[in-house]
């Protein structure tokens, strides 16, 4: 997004456009439904029963559009329509129950996304529209008013990595009038326009990113090999080692963190956590994208910690357990230590 500390919407992909109509009924002649929208390009499959010429009862119709994509919806229809709530799958494999119109979604309903987002609220045409919740799989949740599959008028925002936003929204960004209350804080809050903290200097990007090494080198060699890459700070130093400049990169993961306040990090750096998910990547062959949260307490002990991603649970319960043992240094708000979620986001897998 635009807005620096507004950072992290997404944008539910739901319903495709739709360029042409629909014949007025599909199917058979003795057993018809009535259109569906993208229309067949083919003869539409309907697996359930038949009354006087139309679809009747439970049922599910498949059919391809002329792209190629295939759908699939499984509701009760009555005389060839759907009746009541129903549950459509698309192409790539997004997923809606909910009311339906001419076999899209309309009225009120639920989507979930292969990535994880999820929607709940009004629809229309296929579109998020009017009043709804989306939770994103980063754990951020917007509740409030949506346009063409956008927050889109008013509405709030609660950021996974604490705080939120709380005003108008336009084509999924803030804007016009609002406020921030900020991460860590007891109902610290500040007036913004557009999304944007006056008292916050805008983010920079890093110069270069660095590197973690195997702790170990490998057998019959002297070579140790990356454990890690891409790290946007000194991976082996305390936040109080790190450079203004760079301490400045950290804290602009957080969009809602107060001036002169300081995120939780990692009391020696994350180069160690990062060595002992090597271990466990060697150990398990897992692949794939995980962001861990852990929250931080004034202590900088891990209070909780939850991880996100990876299709095998054990692993990812694995990974979390070593993000507790971790020792961090906690938060500050307003000069003294505070509650707040500091995030591991990697990307598991094995060097070839």
């Amino acid at each position: 997004m635009k807005s620096a500390p507004i950072s992290f919407v997404l944008v539910l992909a739901c319903a495709p456009a739709i360029a042409q109509e629909a014949p007025a009924w599909i199917g058979k002649p003795d057993c018809r439904l009535a259109a569906v929208k993208p229309p067949p390009a083919q003869a539409a499959t309907w697996n359930g029963g038949c009354k006087n010429g139309y679809a009747e009862g439970k049922g599910a119709l498949d059919w391809t559009d002329a792209a190629g994509n295939h759908y699939k919806l499984e509701a009760e229809f009555a005389a060839g329509r759907t009746r009541g709530e129903g549950t459509l799958h698309y192409p790539h494999g997004s997923i809606y129950t909910g009311t339906l119109k001419d076999g899209r979604p309309d009225g009120h309903g639920y989507f979930r996304e292969p990535n994880g987002d999820q929607y709940e609220g009004d629809i229309r045409e296929g579109k998020l529209m009017g009043p709804g919740e989306a939770l994103y799989a980063n754990g951020d949740d917007y509740k409030g008013e949506f346009k063409n599959n956008q927050p889109d008028g008013t509405g709030t925002i609660t950021w996974a990595l604490g705080g939120r936003y709380e005003g108008g929204w336009k084509n999924g960004e803030p804007s016009g009038p609002g406020k921030i209350v900020y991460a860590g804080g007891a109902g610290r809050e500040v007036a913004v326009q557009d999304g944007r903290d006056p008292g916050r200097p805008r983010a920079v990007a890093p110069d270069g990113t660095y590197t973690v090494k195997q702790k170990f080198a490998t057998i019959g060699t002297t070579f140790r090999r990356d454990a890690a890459r891409g790290i946007p700070v000194p991976p082996e130093r305390g936040f109080k080692e790190l450079t203004a400049a760079e301490q400045a990169t950290i804290a602009n993961w957080y969009p809602a963190l107060a001036p002169g306040d300081e995120p939780p990090y990692p009391a020696k750096g994350p180069a160690e956590f990062l060595r002992a998910i090597v271990s466990i990547v060697n150990k398990t062959l897992a692949e794939g994208d995980v962001t861990v949260y852990v929250l931080v307490g004034t202590d900088g002990k891990a209070r909780s910690v939850r991880a996100i991603g990876l299709n095998d649970p054990e692993v990812r319960k694995t990974v979390a357990t070593v993000a507790s043992l971790m020792q961090y240094k906690p938060a500050v708000c307003a000069g003294q230590p505070c509650e707040m979620v500091y995030p591991y986001r990697l990307r598991l897998g094995l060097e070839p």
